[in-house]
């Protein structure tokens, strides 16, 4: 979730209804104040959710052309496709196509008053596209998905093993520690790791991962769980 002032962005929906609106309730959000839903992919726990909270509550959705090709393009009563740099509102949005095993997968870089946020999920591998579209950024939620021992041996099959330790599958601690080395600059205050797994990471490891990358800066760690998520943030501020 992103909010200004005046708008507040939704970046997808994975959850049923009754958990979304509960989701939403404990950040102080009315569901009928969102101004859009972004989608960043078709992925069921990206957007399984989006069909029922959009349409009960009459809310513009966002997503690639290649996205609606695939969850539907009535799926949703406001459907619009995104197409290049565009606005929600006075935020302002910025897609970024990034490597990962969906039609046409988006992540975004959000900009209010000159503050800019990224929020980095679901890729498999750290593009030139990626390196260029998230500079400069005053706080970054990016994914720490899994660490490559524990995936390996963990319970999940081989394929799957393979997909998601594969260059269109997901982050791993090094990879994404390796990605915020490269674009920290003074101007980040505040890194979230996010989109960890539950079953092939730890926090210990994130936050360790964390430290490599931002060693020796006075930054904001924060490690956000799948089933709680984490409080508003104050971005640039």
């Amino acid at each position: 979730m992103v909010a200004s002032d005046s708008t507040t962005v939704l970046v997808d929906c994975g959850f049923s209804y009754k958990e979304a609106i509960a989701r939403l309730k404990r950040l102080k959000v009315d569901p009928d104040s969102l101004s859009a839903i972004l989608v960043t992919h078709e992925h069921s726990d990206h957007a399984s959710g989006i069909e029922g909270l959009a349409n009960r509550h009459n809310i513009p959705v966002y997503a690639s052309r290649g996205t609606w090709i695939e969850i539907g393009h009535d799926l949703c009563n406001h459907s619009h496709v995104i197409n290049g740099l565009f606005s929600i509102g006075d935020i302002e949005v910025r897609p970024v196509p990034v490597p990962h095993d969906a039609r046409e997968p988006l992540q975004f870089v959000f900009t209010y008053k000159g503050r800019r946020l990224g929020i980095l999920s679901d890729l498999g591998s750290i593009s030139g596209r990626v390196l260029q579209g998230f500079q400069e950024l005053d706080a970054l939620s990016v994914e720490f998905n899994h660490d490559r021992e524990l995936l390996q041996s963990g319970p999940y099959p081989g394929f799957l093993k393979s997909r998601v330790g594969g260059d269109f599958g997901h982050l791993n601690n090094d990879q994404a520690a390796s990605l915020v080395a490269e674009i920290v600059t003074d101007r980040l205050k505040t890194v979230v790791a996010c989109h960890i797994s539950e079953t092939n990471n730890e926090v210990a490891r994130v936050e360790q991962a964390l430290e490599r990358a931002l060693e020796g800066r006075n930054i904001d760690r924060l490690v956000a769980s799948q089933s709680d998520g984490f409080n508003w943030i104050s971005v640039g501020i």
